[in-house]
C-alpha cells in the first residue's frame, strides 16, 4: 500500500520497497455464476501453490509473489445455475448443446441475488458484494489483477491484449504488460495445444469491469474467457468435444502462466507500478483541466453520495472551508470557461493525485473514443454489419447523478480540507416543533426516501400540486404535507430521524396561510396512499431491468413489491394492485406479444381504467404501442421516420378516402438519371441503430406531476432503437421530449443519423385512460441502478399516479 502513495514515501524508500516486496497478483473467478469451470480452476490453483512443495515455478511463484485467490464472486448465480442443472441432468451428460442441461431458464446464473451484472458494477459501486471487493482491492493494491470468465462453447480461450477501443486514461506502459503477460499466456497454450485468440471481442473502454477498474488505478488487469461447457460435457460446431475437466484445466494454466509472468517481473512491476501512479499526479498538474469542483447546493445529499463514492474507490477529496472564486471552471453543458464563486461546502478533487485516471474518466464530461475506431464502426454500419461496441459509452456521474460540477483549468486558492471519511448528508428539522403540519420539499431523491418512510409507519401524507410560498421559502410543486391533525403522536420523533437518516430538510408550520401560491386546503393538495406495487419478473423481461427495478423499489427506497411471473399476470387480482410496473425486455420469443394475449389486454385496460397505474420501460412501451394493444398512442419509428403503425396502413389512394382506384400518374418524357445503388439498396422498414450506451439531455414539462421536483431538464442514457413519436395533446401529455439536435447529446457516442431522428420526440408520456394512468418511459430510468438523477422520474410515476 506504501508504494500506492508515492506523494508519501521518500524515493530510497520506495527504492527499498521495490526490490524487497513480494509482487501481488489478484485471481478473481467467476463473478458470472454459470461461468462454472472459473470457480474450479480457482480452487486448483489454490490447491496447487500450496501441495506442489517440489514444483520449481511454485516455488518462483510463492518466492516472489502474494497471491490472493477470490474462487467465487458470485455465489448467488452460481448456486442458481448448480441447482437448474441437477435438476434436469439426466443418467448421462448430454452433449448436445440444445439439451436442457445447458439452456437455462430466465434469468440464468450470470447475475447475483438482484440480477445484476456484477461486472460492470465496479465504479457504481451499488451492491454489497462490489463495495466489499473495492474495499478489499485498497487495502492489498495488486499489481496484477485477473478476471477469468466464460463464454459461448463454440469458442476457444480468449486473454489479453484487449480489443479496441481502449480508455484513453490507460498508458502506453499498461499495453506493454498486457502483451508480455498474453506473450506467456500463449507459450504455455502453444505447449498445452490450446486454442486462443487476442483482440478480437472484449475491448478495456468502460471503467466497470473487473479488469477495467483496477487499470485505473495503476494495476494490470485482464479478462481471460473459456469456451463454456455450461455442464460436463458438449459438442461444439466444428464436432470436437469439450469436456469440463478441459475448461478447469485451460483456466489453471491460465491462472500459472500469469503468476509466473509477474513472479520472474516482480522488481520490474513494482518499479511500474509506484511510477505510474506518481506520474499520474504530474499529468495531473499540466490540465487543461487540473481539479473538478463540486457544489452541493441543489442537491446536497446525492453531492454527498458522488464524493463518497471516490472516496470508497480510493480518490481524494477536498472541502472549502470558506466561500472561493475559481477563475477559470467551465459547467457540463456547454457553457464557456468563466470565472464563478463558490459556497463553503464546495468540494475539490485535485486530478493531481495518484487515483487521478480514476477521477478523470468517471468526472469528466466525455470520454473520447479513437476517430479511426468511430470511421471504422460508421463503415461497418453502412454495410449493416455488427458494431464493435461492447458495452456503454458514457457514465459521467456528475450527469448520471445529476449534480452540479465544474470542470476548473486554475487550482482552487482556498481554505480545503481532506473529506477523511465518506460523508452523508443529514437533513434537518427547520423551525422545531409543529403545531399544524411538517413541509417536505418535493427537490430530489431524498424526498421520495422520506416520503416511502412516512408511509411505511402509517402516517398520512398529501402533496401540493401547485408551488407555494410561506415567510422565504419557496415551496415546489410536489411539496409533502404531513398535517399534525390526522396522524400519531410519534410524527414529531419520526420527522428528526428522517430528516436525518434521508438527507432531507423538513420545515415545521404553525399556520396554512400562505404568501403566495395554494393553500393546504386547495383542489390541488392531494392525498398520497401507500402503493401497492405489482413488478412484472421472468419472461419476457430483461433480468436486468427487473432486477435493478426491484432492487431500487425495495433497498434504496424502501417500498414493498410483488413480483409475479410473467405470464402470472392473466390470473392476478389486480384491484388489489395500485401499480404495475413492466421492466424493459430483450425482445426475444416474441417478447411481451408472445406472453401477454387478448385477455391479459384487456383485463390490463379494465384495471388502468378503473384508477390503475401502468408504468413501462423500453420493450414494454413499444408494446403498448402496438395496435393490438392500444395503450399508447404513440408508434416506434423506422429510420425513414415513419411509425410501424402507420408504415403498416396500406397506402391511401390520392383520390380521396372514398376513392379506392388509383390516380393514373401523368406521363411525362422519361429521363435518363444516374443510377443511385446506395439508395437503390437501402431496406424500407428499417429500425434505427441501437444507440452505444450515450448520455442524452431531455426537456421536461415541469407543470406535470410526472416532473416534479425537476428544474425543466434531465439526463438520460440511451441504449436502445427506440424512437418514439410524440403523443397528440387530445390523447395524453409528452412529459418528456429529447432536446434539439445541436443540444442532444452531452456525453458518449450517436449515431448522427440516430441523433438527428431522436432530436424533439418522446422519452416520457403521459397517457390518461378512465381513471387511471399510462406512464411510458422509452428507455429504462433504473439501468444499472446508477442513473441517480432519474430515480424521481420513477419515484413520481409510483407515488403521484396513484394519487392524481
Amino acid at each position: 500500500r506504501k508504494l500506492a502513495r508515492p506523494d508519501r514515501l521518500a524515493a530510497d524508500e520506495a527504492d527499498r520497497l521495490q526490490r524487497s516486496l513480494p509482487v501481488c497478483v489478484w485471481l478473481g473467478y467467476a463473478v458470472h455464476g454459470n461461468e462454472i469451470s472459473s470457480t474450479e480452476a480457482g480452487l486448483l490453483t489454490a490447491y496447487h501453490l500450496v501441495a506442489s512443495k517440489e514444483d520449481p515455478l511454485t516455488t518462483l511463484v510463492l518466492d516472489n509473489s502474494v497471491v490472493i485467490i477470490d474462487p467465487l464472486q458470485n455465489p448467488d448465480g452460481r448456486e442458481r445455475f448448480v441447482t437448474y442443472f441437477r435438476q434436469t441432468r439426466g443418467r448421462w451428460p448430454d452433449e448436445s448443446q440444445e439439451a436442457a442441461e445447458h439452456n437455462e431458464p430466465w434469468p440464468g446464473g450470470r447475475s447475483n441475488h438482484y440480477l445484476f451484472d456484477m461486472n460492470r458494477d465496479w465504479f457504481a459501486l451499488t451492491q454489497p458484494e462490489t463495495q466489499a471487493r473495492v474495499k478489499a482491492y485498497l487495502s492489498w493494491f495488486p499489481q496484477i489483477f485477473v478476471d477469468l470468465h466464460e463464454m459461448g462453447a463454440n469458442s476457444t480461450y480468449y486473454f489479453a491484449p484487449p480489443a479496441r477501443p481502449l480508455n484513453p486514461e490507460f498508458t502506453s506502459e499498461q499495453n506493454h504488460w498486457l502483451v508480455e503477460f498474453g506473450k506467456n499466456n500463449a507459450a504455455w497454450f502453444d505447449k498445452m495445444h490450446f486454442d486462443y485468440f487476442t483482440r478480437e471481442v472484449f475491448d478495456s473502454f468502460y471503467p466497470g469491469y473487473g479488469e477495467g477498474w483496477p487499470m485505473f488505478q495503476g494495476s494490470i488487469g485482464m479478462t481471460f474467457e473459456q469456451a463454456s461447457t455450461r455442464g460436463l460435457v458438449v459438442r461444439k460446431e466444428d464436432e470436437t468435444v469439450l469436456h469440463y475437466r478441459d475448461a478447469i484445466q485451460h483456466h489453471f494454466i491460465a491462472s500459472l502462466a500469469t503468476a509466473e509472468t509477474a513472479a520472474k517481473n516482480r522488481v520490474a512491476l513494482l518499479k511500474y507500478f509506484h511510477s505510474t501512479r506518481k506520474a499520474a499526479i504530474e499529468e495531473g498538474k499540466k490540465g487543461p483541466v487540473v481539479e473538478y469542483i463540486i457544489d452541493p447546493q441543489r442537491n446536497p445529499s446525492r453531492a454527498a453520495k458522488l464524493v463518497a463514492n471516490l472516496i470508497n474507490q480510493g480518490a481524494e477529496v477536498k472541502r472549502a472551508v470558506e466561500p472561493f472564486k475559481n477563475g477559470k471552471v467551465k459547467d457540463f453543458y456547454g457553457g464557456a470557461a468563466a470565472g464563478r464563486e463558490f459556497p463553503a461546502g464546495s468540494y475539490v478533487v485535485s486530478l493531481a493525485q495518484p487515483a487521478k485516471r480514476l477521477v478523470s474518466t468517471l468526472l469528466s464530461r466525455h470520454t473520447v473514443i479513437e476517430d479511426d475506431f468511430l470511421k471504422e464502426q460508421e463503415r461497418r454500419r453502412k454495410k449493416r454489419l455488427s458494431d464493435e461496441f461492447y458495452d456503454i459509452t458514457a457514465w459521467s456521474l456528475p450527469l448520471l447523478y445529476d449534480v452540479d460540477c465544474f470542470a476548473a483549468e486554475e487550482e482552487t486558492k482556498a481554505g480545503l480540507e481532506v473529506v477523511a471519511a465518506a460523508p452523508r448528508y443529514a437533513g434537518k428539522v427547520v423551525g422545531g416543533k409543529a403545531t399544524l403540519a411538517y413541509l417536505i420539499p418535493w427537490t430530489s431523491d431524498s424526498s421520495a426516501r422520506a416520503l416511502s418512510r412516512l408511509l411505511a409507519e402509517d402516517m398520512r401524507v398529501y402533496s401540493a400540486g401547485k408551488s407555494f410560498k410561506q415567510r422565504d421559502t419557496t415551496f415546489p410543486a410536489g411539496t409533502l404535507i404531513v398535517k399534525v391533525n390526522g396522524n400519531s403522536e410519534k410524527l414529531h420523533d419520526l420527522v428528526g430521524q428522517i430528516a436525518a437518516d434521508c438527507g432531507v430538510d423538513i420545515y415545521a408550520t404553525e399556520t396554512g396561510w400562505v404568501d403566495e401560491g395554494i393553500n393546504f386546503g386547495s383542489g390541488f393538495v392531494q392525498y398520497v396512499k401507500k402503493p401497492k406495487v405489482l413488478l412484472l419478473y421472468n419472461t419476457p423481461t430483461a433480468s436486468s431491468s427487473a432486477g435493478a427495478l426491484r432492487f431500487l423499489l425495495e433497498q434504496v427506497y424502501g417500498i414493498p413489491v410483488t413480483i409475479v411471473q410473467g405470464q402470472g399476470i392473466r390470473n392476478v387480482r389486480l384491484h388489489r394492485y395500485d401499480v404495475l410496473v413492466l421492466p424493459d425486455s430483450w425482445g426475444g420469443q416474441g417478447g411481451y406479444s408472445a406472453v401477454l394475449g387478448e385477455e391479459a389486454v384487456r383485463r390490463l385496460k379494465d384495471w388502468i381504467s378503473g384508477g390503475g397505474t401502468l408504468i413501462t420501460m423500453g420493450e414494454a412501451t413499444r408494446w403498448l404501442t402496438e395496435e393490438k394493444v392500444g395503450l399508447l398512442a404513440s408508434s416506434r419509428e423506422f429510420r425513414n421516420g415513419d411509425g410501424e403503425k402507420r408504415a403498416a396502413e396500406p397506402a391511401k389512394a390520392p383520390g380521396g378516402a372514398g376513392d379506392s382506384k388509383p390516380v393514373e400518374p401523368e406521363k411525362k418524357p422519361a429521363e435518363t438519371r444516374p443510377f443511385d445503388l446506395e439508395k437503390a439498396i437501402q431496406p424500407e422498414k428499417e429500425l434505427p441503430e441501437t444507440t452505444p450506451g450515450a448520455i442524452m439531455r431531455v426537456k421536461l414539462d415541469t407543470e406535470h406531476w410526472l416532473a416534479f421536483g425537476y428544474d425543466g431538464d434531465a439526463n438520460v442514457l440511451v441504449q436502445s432503437r427506440n424512437i418514439f413519436t410524440p403523443v397528440k395533446l387530445d390523447k395524453g401529455q409528452n412529459v418528456g421530449l429529447y432536446m434539439p439536435e445541436d443540444q442532444l447529446v452531452l456525453s458518449g457516442y450517436s449515431w448522427p443519423a440516430s441523433t438527428k431522428q431522436l432530436a424533439e420526440k418522446a422519452y416520457l408520456i403521459h397517457q390518461p385512460s378512465g381513471s387511471g394512468h399510462v406512464v411510458a418511459f422509452a428507455e429504462d430510468p433504473s439501468f444499472r441502478a446508477f442513473c441517480d438523477g432519474l430515480d424521481l422520474l420513477l419515484m413520481n410515476a409510483v407515488f403521484f399516479g396513484p394519487a392524481w
